[in-house]
Order: C-alpha cells, then structure tokens, then sequence
C-alpha cells in the first residue's frame, strides 16, 4: 500500500485535495516534516510519496542534500488570492525606502522554515552588493520585528501582501516561487538500469510534457511564460555560483540543466543540436 505523507498546515489544503486523486493511507503532519517522513517510511522499505509545498522542499534538501528524495512531480500552484499567483519567499523592507537607499549593514528577522534559502540568498547581497546582516530567526511572526524596530528587513511567504503593508513593508525582492511538489526516494540500484534516469530521459520527458495537454503541468506553463522561464534560468544560474560544497552544486546544476532543457524543448533546440554544435568547435 502506497503511504501518503501531506501537510496539515491550513496553508497547503491544496496538498490534500491532490492526495484524493489517489488511493492508499494518508497521514498528515507539518508541511516542513514532510520530507523526512517519507525519508523514514522508505528506509523502513514503505512505499512513501509526499506532497508539499516547493519551498519546504527545497530548505530540506539543502539541510540534508544526501537524502535521495527527488521530486517525480510538480503542479502548479494557482492560487487567485496570492500577490503572485502562488506563494513566494520575499525580502521585506520598509515601504518608504528601497533596498539601495538602506545602510549597508542590516538587521533582518528570517522565518525559521527558511533558514537555508535565506542564507543562500543573503550570502549574494554580501558577496556581490556589499551588505553585512545581523540574522536572527523567528518561527512567526516576522514582521512584528520590523513595527517593533528589531528588524531591518523580513525575509516570509508573501501570499496575499495584506499582513506586510499593514506592518508598513513592502516587497524589495522576490527570491523564491513555491509550486506544489510530489516527492519520493529514489534508490539506484546497481545491477540494474531500471532506476536510471539520464539526461536524455529528461528531455524526453520535458519535451513530451510540453507537447502535452496537462492543464496542471508545470513544465507546460513554465514553456508558455517565456519571461518566468528566462527569470528562473537567471535564478538558478545565481544558485550554481554561489554554491558552498559539491553537494549543493549537484542540486543547483540539476535545477539549471532543467530551466534550460525546457528552454530548448521551448525552442526546438534538441540535445543533439548542442552535440553537433560542440564537434563543430573542437574540430575548428
């Protein structure tokens, strides 16, 4: 019997309404722990499939990049209500100001759930424009921290914009969009090639889902949004360059290599056309 993991947080309901398109026993817990119960339930050799939001997703792997979760699926996240359609990690900051007029070092209160993201993203500011953060961690109630002048800046989900403006903020920077994501433990095996998934099976995959009439793909509407697929292909090259270990590299480059398949599938581009082009230049 197939074991779905999904979240009970009133904020990812959309995880439950996708679990009941399928059979087998549900068990809900926190949206950020979904990863690592299924991580759990499969070492105990229990076939476990999570559904969670992407972002939740994302802050696991980068704690524990060795987990060999992968996500076999994303939806979109359509939510009318959201500011951006769907949930986004953002930077926060006060509704007078922009982030260049502020002094370079800062306070920022971050949202407990996000602390990696945070991190990576903050490491760019430092790296690249010069600021130096102060970051102290809340499990909420972030933008309390900056009415009661603890923080300079909130890194939180925005979902409708409401709770921020009233605390005076605004939107300084988008730094992560969250669709929903179905995961699972992927075991290779080694004498067998049946759990192998090479890049050309990519391709072939994204190309087939964009040729496709899924109205929930993710693939899909990423290669109808041209200007969404270009912002994420700028995002994750970031990512690459900023990485701090091997494993963390890995991760990023599967993210690039991804935004930039569906850009050729997008385009006509084939892997084969990228070969050609790479014999053309070593023999000049």
């Amino acid at each position: 019997m197939i074991i779905f993991i999904i979240p009970k947080n009133s904020g990812l309901a959309i995880c439950k309404e996708i679990s009941k398109k399928y059979s087998g026993e549900v068990i809900e817990v926190r949206g950020e722990d979904v990863p690592l119960f299924v991580k759990k339930l499969s070492q105990q050799n229990k076939l476990a499939i999570g559904i969670t939001g992407e972002d939740l997703f994302k802050e696991y792997s980068l704690n524990d990049p060795n987990s060999g979760l992968k996500v076999t699926e994303r939806i979109n996240w359509n939510d009318t209500t959201c500011i951006f359609g769907k949930p986004a990690l953002c930077l926060l900051g006060d509704k007078n100001k922009t982030l260049d007029s502020l002094n370079k070092s800062l306070k920022v209160c971050i949202h407990k759930k996000y602390a990696k993201i945070a991190k990576k993203y903050l490491s760019r500011l430092e790296e690249y424009q010069g600021f130096t953060f102060e970051k102290f961690y809340l499990n909420g109630t972030t933008e309390s921290s900056f009415e009661k002048g603890l923080a300079d800046l909130v890194i939180d989900i925005v979902y409708s914009g409401k709770s921020a403006k009233k605390a005076g903020l605004k939107i300084y920077d988008k730094i992560f969009e969250s669709d929903i994501v179905i995961i699972e433990k992927i075991t290779p095996t080694s004498n067998s090639n049946s759990q192998e998934f090479k890049l050309y099976d990519l391709f072939k995959k994204i190309s087939s889902k964009i040729a496709g009439n899924e109205e929930d793909s993710y693939t899909k509407k990423l290669s109808e949004n041209m200007s969404l697929l270009k912002r994420k292909i700028i995002e994750e090259a970031a990512e690459v360059i900023t990485s701090k270990n091997k494993e963390e590299l890995i991760w990023e480059c599967s993210d690039l290599i991804y935004f930039l398949f569906v850009l050729m599938a997008k385009e006509g581009i084939s892997i084969e056309d990228i070969e050609k082009e790479n014999l053309r230049r070593n023999e000049g």
